[in-house]
């Protein structure tokens, strides 16, 4: 059953973009998602949509799909803007946490971008 149930993962994720490189990027996306459900839909919502005025949406958003390193930038330290305040998440989650939640949202919904690898975030970390 476990077999059938990765192979059904790597299928879908393939679809993604994510499964022709190491298994390490289904790991990550398989993370984030995780922490994409747990911690940060209840503001940018399940279907990355947001809650308009209030918290961006994450599909179709250039900021999300363009350069990682201002959005690696924003997870870790946080960010007023004029949508409210992203918390800053370095002190409460791992690089590969993070990395994972970035790597979700952008290959998410409509979203197709290359992964975030943890070494980014580290790289990153005390900026």
């Amino acid at each position: 059953m476990r077999i059938g149930a990765v192979f059904l993962a790597l299928t879908l994720l393939t679809g993604l973009g994510l499964a022709q490189g190491p298994s390490e990027e289904v790991a990550l996306y398989q993370t984030g998602k995780e922490i994409f459900e747990n911690i940060c839909a209840d503001c940018h919502r399940l279907n990355g949509q947001g809650l308009p005025g209030t918290y961006p949406a994450l599909d179709k958003d250039p900021f999300v799909l363009g350069d990682p390193k201002p959005v690696i930038l924003t997870v870790l330290n946080g960010r007023k803007g004029n949508l409210g305040r992203m918390p800053t998440w370095k002190d409460k989650l791992n690089d590969q946490q993070i990395a994972g939640a970035i790597t979700y949202i952008r290959n998410s919904w409509s979203n197709r971008a290359p992964a975030v690898t943890p070494g980014m975030v580290a790289a990153l970390r005390g900026k």
